[in-house]
């Protein structure tokens, strides 16, 4: 995140210090587990972008102020999110979020989403993010968080071969063990014989039905990466991403069960 193009006008800085002093208490609305590189995991919370517009939107227009973000190129010539607060004199205070433009525009698209949520949080001072930053300095490896589960259920989590969301962009094959099937595509979209893997591991792993729609988006997002809508915007890497993470789950879930039954 740049710093501000210019230091922030008067009238807009009294508008924002008005603003500051009456922002509300927000719920952080969703909560991860993230497993570390080095082993155990830690938890931490953080406001949606959904429930952070939805409070503070509203209040920056009571004091005549408003937030805009838009994806474009940045002063370096690479992508990034130009956000700009804007008071109702004309008076503005811009920046830079740098983003990367790998990936397909649903990949792009959440990284987008996530820097909305960051930029707003940031230039208006909302603390959205609760994370122990002593503890991140411990684990300076890649990472997966999952959304936090009830006691004596864990959500999938990064194999113990390192795949993560680097390999859903480097992947050019088809799944190991599968053939090739009429419409397969590794650079495009995700396919029916996919889905139906995917959906078979989710029952195997205690997570079918309607009602873990929500569980089953935010653990494969948090596999991927990135925030995530729907499954049907997967690419084909990303599916296979996501199916391998499912399989080396439910294998350990087994060997625990077998370990259990035996002792």
């Amino acid at each position: 995140m740049t710093e501000p193009t210019a230091p922030a006008p008067a009238r807009l800085a009294a508008a924002l210090a008005r603003v500051q002093s009456a922002l509300p208490k927000l719920e952080r609305d969703r909560t991860v587990e993230v497993e570390k590189k080095a082993g155990g995991t830690y938890t931490y919370s953080y406001v949606t972008l959904a429930n952070l517009t939805e409070a503070v939107l509203p209040l920056l227009a009571e004091h005549g102020l408003s937030f805009a973000a838009l994806p474009g190129t940045g002063s370096d010539g690479k992508m990034c999110l130009r956000y700009h607060l804007l008071h109702e004199s004309g008076e503005a205070l811009s920046g830079e979020f740098p983003i990367s433009g790998e990936g397909g525009i649903q990949m792009i698209g959440g990284r987008i989403t996530y820097a909305r949520r960051y930029c707003l949080a940031a230039i208006v001072g909302v603390a959205a993010d609760e994370d122990d930053e002593a503890r991140l300095a411990d684990d300076s490896g890649p990472r997966t968080a999952q959304r936090a589960q009830p006691a004596g259920r864990r959500a999938p989590a990064e194999n113990g071969n390192g795949r993560t969301a680097q390999r859903a962009q480097r992947q050019t094959a088809p799944p190991a063990g599968q053939p090739d099937l009429p419409g397969d595509n590794p650079a495009g979209g995700v396919q029916p014989a996919q889905h139906r893997h995917m959906h078979a591991l989710w029952r195997e792993l205690g997570y079918a039905g309607e009602e873990y729609r929500d569980e089953r988006l935010n653990i494969t997002g948090r596999i991927l990466g990135r925030e995530l809508d729907s499954s049907a915007t997967l690419t084909y890497a990303e599916a296979d991403t996501v199916i391998e993470a499912l399989k080396d789950r439910r294998d350990k879930v087994k060997a625990q069960q077998q370990d259990g039954g035996e002792s």
